[in-house]
């Protein structure tokens, strides 16, 4: 164990990787510079991470991340330093100090992500209701959440709200699905990509969610 824990470290100071990075989409809660942020982890590894956001920061910038892992019990909480970014957010490499936090790292390269995410057909569309009258433009779900794009003449307010899910070319959909906004930035001119994740399902709400998956997804093959 303490070889290996060596040996992380050493990866993660060279910038070298062991294992390929994992996808792993969840929720991040991250400070800096006494300023607290939300965004999305798209993929982990034993060095660190890689967050989306539309925040710019600067390489060498020092975070501190709190995310939970499903095959861990508690929030993973680490400091972090950014050294890198793009225009889709922002790789942290890990500053790791403590064994259970290294142990954390580690679960989140061998476990798999809780739902995996999908590409619906272009015929799907998310319909805000009121207060917001808007229609966005699916990029991608899974049976915790969903992402679209919107055209940003106004910006959809962060908070929580019910929305559905259509179907335009039979009309059929899904309705009132609660939802939380986590994310909230400019992907292109006068376009916006606002994502986010279900509330408390119904019974009923989750059955017909995995059936909607299930017939629109583009890999009609794959499990959820």
């Amino acid at each position: 164990m303490e070889a290996e824990s060596k040996e992380l470290e050493e990866m993660a100071s060279k910038g070298k990787r062991k294992h390929d990075r994992k996808r792993l989409f969840t929720v991040v809660d991250y400070t800096t510079q006494g300023r607290a942020y939300r965004g999305f982890i798209q993929n982990i590894s034993p060095g660190g991470v890689f967050i989306e956001t539309s925040v710019p920061f600067s390489v060498g910038q020092e975070l501190s991340l709190s995310f939970p892992l499903h095959s861990y019990q508690k929030h993973v909480k680490i400091s972090g330093e950014v050294v890198r970014t793009s225009p889709q957010g922002i790789g942290v490499k890990f500053k790791i100090a403590k064994e259970h936090q290294k142990a954390a790292a580690r679960k989140g390269l061998i476990e798999r992500r809780r739902h995996k995410r999908f590409q619906l057909g272009a015929s799907t569309f998310i319909l805000l209701n009121r207060p917001f009258f808007q229609m966005g433009e699916i990029i991608d779900i899974n049976l915790g959440g969903v992402s679209f794009s919107y055209i940003a003449d106004k910006q959809i307010p962060k908070g929580s709200f019910p929305l559905d899910i259509v179907d335009a070319t039979n009309g059929s959909y899904l309705h009132n699905m609660p939802f939380k906004t986590v994310t909230d930035f400019k992907i292109s001119q006068g376009r916006r990509r606002h994502g986010g994740q279900f509330g408390r399902l119904t019974g009923r709400q989750s059955s017909q969610l995995k059936s909607f998956i299930r017939i629109h997804a583009a890999d009609s093959k794959s499990q959820i």
